[in-house]
């Protein structure tokens, strides 16, 4: 059975309604895609030449502030460990090399300090004990000597030598208790010997006499030193000029 559905409108009362305007041939142009063995090949050559790009995260003023102060903190710390390098060497220099063989890590050399500043420190203390002990004993001496004659203070010494074939006498004495010059001339005299010089000089205090002497004859014999020595060393005993 066949159906003949007619429109109720004609064409040309469809184009009288509804007027249709008359395209013209527009050539459009067509982007042509380069030539490509599969679809991945075109996917790939669309694609960024370096890669797809990461957007890059916004500046804000606190990251800012982070890396300065990360600088910040860098340079102090390299400043701080360029200062200990030093104070290191420093301290290294003042080991005696005893307490240095074979050490070469830093913590070997601070115990090593610490053991030498150990010793120094028993070192002194030892030391402080002596000195106070000799301070103790010069201080009981010179009590000892305080509560002495000035007499006894200091005695006086008399050397007696030979020189030039003749005999050479130094006095040393006090200046306030002299012994008698005349009474040791004599005594030089009474052995035989001329008198060629005789020298006083006042030191501080002291008086040096030096008397040179020779002997008086040729014939005479060499004089005893030693027994003339004892004999004006007795001559203290003797009343003072």
């Amino acid at each position: 059975m066949e159906f003949n559905i007619q429109s109720p409108l004609s064409f040309e009362v469809v184009e009288e309604l509804l007027p249709l305007p008359s395209l013209s041939c527009v050539d459009i142009a067509v982007p042509q895609l380069p030539a490509a063995h599969n679809l991945s090949d075109i996917i790939l050559s669309q694609s960024p030449k370096y890669g797809r790009r990461r957007k890059e995260p916004p500046v804000f003023a606190g990251d800012e502030n982070n890396k300065k102060k990360k600088i910040i903190h860098r340079d102090v710390e390299r400043q701080r460990r360029q200062e200990m390098s030093t104070l290191y060497a420093a301290l290294r220099a003042l080991l005696p090399p005893d307490y240095l063989r074979g050490k070469r890590s830093i913590c070997d050399h601070m115990h090593e300090t610490v053991k030498y500043i150990q010793h120094m420190q028993t070192k002194i203390q030892e030391l402080s004990q002596k000195r106070d002990e000799l301070k103790k004993h010069a201080k009981q001496n010179s009590d000892h000597e305080t509560t002495e004659t000035p007499s006894t203070t200091r005695k006086d010494t008399i050397v007696v030598r030979k020189k030039h074939g003749g005999v050479q006498v130094v006095l040393d004495t006090a200046t306030t208790r002299r012994r008698p010059v005349s009474s040791i001339l004599e005594a030089l005299i009474a052995e035989g010997l001329q008198i060629a010089s005789c020298i006083s000089t006042k030191i501080n205090d002291r008086f040096l006499h030096t008397i040179e002497s020779e002997a008086a004859d040729d014939s005479n014999p060499s004089v005893d030193v030693s027994e003339l020595h004892h004999k004006l060393t007795n001559l203290e005993n003797f009343p003072l000029d």
